[in-house]
């Protein structure tokens, strides 16, 4: 930014500290004569209870052309190499700029359109609190002064955020960021909430599929336990639990046994009555039991039922015999 858009001052900080930074820049920003003011403060390098006061429009009140949300201004004087100590008299993009520099940092400076008389000079370095009396009094040649390659862009951003992080400010982007967590925290609870309830779910259905099979399990070894009871006991015994799970299972009106056989291993037994299970259930009921297998039921006239089947016994200790 030209140093004739910028104006320069110099200010005391109560202690140097960030607070005394911040409460200079937003009195100043409430000094400034208006809201497009740009206020930028430069702490001393030696004493930092001193530093220099800048303020300078944004580009876009001077030039009408609307300025990049990324892009920064910054006055010429800054941007331009600095002194470590002594005066001087430095061309700018317009007129002529008078520095007074000590320790590396910017004093006193003054801007004219043109080059001071001998009388401007002395009232500018006498306003800078120099001895006059030990120092040049002449004007000095102006110099063209390079720019700097190390611009304190980033400086610029941090004075930016100390004029914005006002208290209010503050709170209120601290209220919002609590109440964006809070909310945040609320979705991730009621989702992990979700997730526990069809995890438990689950869970408990796989336990349901696990009870019924180690049920099953349970009842085929005991069958099987029983089976090998029945084939140590003999064919007489494995008979005697033949009969009583057909008595068991063949239920009805006048049901009773008329004929027993067993021939080869093969039960034969004729049954009369009026069953309460007829065709495939009645099969299916008779094969449940544990004493007989390959069960066959053949339905006769006058209410008679054949049941024909092998004794699971003696099926068991034929198996045994050919291993």
């Amino acid at each position: 930014m030209s140093r004739a858009l910028c104006s320069f001052r110099r200010v005391t900080l109560a202690n140097g500290s960030r607070n005394a930074v911040k409460a200079t820049l937003l009195q100043a920003k409430r000094e400034a004569l208006s809201d497009t003011d740009i206020i930028k403060i430069e702490q001393d390098q030696g004493n930092r209870r001193m530093a220099g006061l800048w303020a300078w429009p944004k580009p876009d009140e001077q030039t009408g052309v609307k300025q990049d949300a990324v892009s920064r201004s910054i006055p010429e004087t800054l941007a331009r190499e600095p002194m470590q100590s002594g005066q001087r008299l430095a061309n700018c993009l317009e007129g002529v700029e008078g520095q007074v520099w000590g320790d590396g940092s910017l004093i006193a400076s003054r801007w004219w359109p043109g080059i001071p008389g001998q009388n401007q000079w002395v009232k500018f370095l006498r306003s800078a609190r120099l001895k006059t009396d030990e120092i040049s009094l002449a004007v000095p040649s102006a110099v063209d002064v390079p720019w700097r390659t190390n611009l304190p862009i980033l400086q610029s951003v941090m004075d930016a955020l100390r004029v914005f992080a006002t208290p209010a400010r503050l709170f209120l982007v601290v209220g919002v960021i609590l109440a964006a967590m809070f909310v945040h925290s609320g979705v991730q609870y009621f989702r992990y909430h979700q997730t526990v309830n069809n995890l438990q779910a689950q869970i408990t259905a796989r336990k349901v599929i696990v009870s019924d099979i180690l049920a099953e399990r349970n009842k085929a070894v005991l069958n099987l336990r029983a089976i090998d009871q029945m084939a140590g006991l003999g064919t007489s015994t494995a008979l005697l639990m033949a009969v009583a799970g057909v008595l068991e299972n063949v239920q009805g009106k006048d049901m009773r046994i008329t004929k027993l056989s067993l021939i080869d291993e093969q039960l034969s037994i004729l049954v009369t009555g009026e069953p309460e299970l007829k065709g495939a259930a009645l099969v299916s009921r008779l094969e449940g039991v544990d004493a007989l297998a390959q069960v066959s039921v053949n339905f006769k006239p006058r209410n008679e039922i054949e049941i024909k089947s092998q004794l699971a016994a003696s099926e068991n200790a034929t198996l045994r015999q050919g291993q």
